[in-house]
């Protein structure tokens, strides 16, 4: 019952929190750009800002969720976001702009995804990888309730008068929630984190860096291709000269994909692990490349691209949480993703303008060669951490 409770209350606040501080800028970047008098690709830089400071404040998180607890940690998160929102509310020009940027990015590194899990594994244990499962699953709703609530709020109450509202609820809903909706739970002791070296002999501990650099190279790599196209996608399509109606009805596919490939993850239960899954997410996604670039973007090479990468990026997804729990405990869970925090985010930061840079300059084939040695990087730490899976998961 407190695992159910838990997975309900972070699936509320996350999808509350992720919505208010960071999906919103798809709706409302058209009016900032107008009243701040500033370009939309300016506008849109403003999330990236929030992404690189989430990742600076990655690696300090694993020391304060061991002292603390994720539920102190998810709570100090939203009730940090509300300045942030507010001063982005009052901007009037770049400095502050990007300033609320970087302050919702310190609590977005409290607030959002890596809380959430850090927190499961504290109240679930060894049956962790099905509750985050869960909540993913319902995180796959985000956007499609995120957008229409942010279109009506800023038809109603503008730009502005929405993120002092977002602000409001950040601060008056979601910290009540975590502090009072979670369950009080014991923070990990210090000795059982990764970071105490002196519980390990060096071949041992090598190792433990090794399976952590794989781990590291397998997410940062899908991650640069999956959030690097996925922002691009219909621009990618309308490069193969398809017409843009079209090619916007395609791109709207990939996320009813990658919520069946987490439903499909999920209702798995415990017949695989996330190495698993995240082998088979990064085995499909070289041939979904291959398919789209040799099929010069006719419709049947579109579909199949579709359908691999969306399958294969909604699988990742849910790999990228679960995996570390094949190879460490769940007390040394918050460690190892407070570490995944830094590179991941910086690749989900620099992906986007970098995939936009060259499929403006350099045209489709190279942003298409350019990923497809990410995501065959990304296959070959996955294999080789298969190949070290510990012999207890196999």
């Amino acid at each position: 019952m407190p695992v159910f409770r838990s997975v309900l209350v972070l699936s509320i606040t996350q999808i509350i929190a992720w919505g208010a501080m960071f999906m919103f800028v798809s709706v409302t970047a058209a009016g900032m750009a107008d009243d701040l008098l500033l370009r939309p690709s300016t506008i849109y830089l403003g999330p990236t800002v929030m992404l690189v400071a989430m990742a600076l404040c990655s690696p300090v998180m694993a020391p304060i969720y061991a002292r603390w607890g994720a539920r102190l940690v998810l709570a100090f998160g939203s009730a940090a976001a509300a300045p942030g929102l507010w001063l982005l509310a009052g901007a009037e020009g770049p400095v502050s702009y990007f300033s609320a940027w970087a302050i919702l990015g310190l609590a977005g590194a409290a607030a959002l995804t890596t809380s959430a899990q850090v927190f499961l594994t504290e109240i679930a244990g060894e049956r962790a990888r099905r509750a985050i499962g869960a909540q993913m699953l319902a995180m796959a709703l985000a956007p499609t309730i995120a957008w229409p609530v942010t279109t009506i709020c800023e038809a109603t109450f503008g730009w502005r008068g929405t993120f002092v509202l977002y602000g409001a609820v950040m601060l008056l809903v979601c910290t009540p929630f975590h502090l009072f909706g979670l369950p009080r739970t014991e923070p990990v002791k210090r000795n059982s984190s990764v970071s105490n070296f002196k519980r390990f002999s060096a071949s041992e501990l090598a190792r433990r860096w090794r399976i952590v650099a794989l781990i590291t190279a397998a997410v940062a790599l899908n991650g640069f291709v999956t959030w690097g196209f996925q922002l691009v996608v219909i621009d990618l399509f309308r490069s193969f000269a398809v017409p843009g109606t079209l090619a916007v009805g395609f791109g709207s596919a990939i996320g009813f994909l990658q919520l069946s490939a987490r439903l499909f993850d999920f209702l798995g239960g415990n017949r695989w692990d996330g190495l698993t899954t995240g082998l088979v997410a990064a085995a499909m996604m070289p041939p979904a490349l291959l398919v789209l670039a040799l099929g010069e973007g006719a419709e049947w090479s579109i579909v199949l691209f579709l359908v691999l990468y969306g399958l294969s990026s909604g699988a990742m997804s849910v790999s990228r949480a679960t995996m570390p729990l094949v190879f460490f405990s769940s007390a040394e869970y918050g460690t190892v993703v407070a570490r995944l925090g830094l590179p991941l985010n910086l690749a989900f930061a620099a992906a986007p303008p970098f995939f936009s840079f060259l499929l403006g300059e350099a045209g489709n084939r190279w942003a298409l060669t350019f990923a497809l040695l990410c995501s065959l990087g990304a296959l070959a730490s996955m294999a080789l951490l298969a190949s070290m899976r510990p012999a207890k998961s196999g």
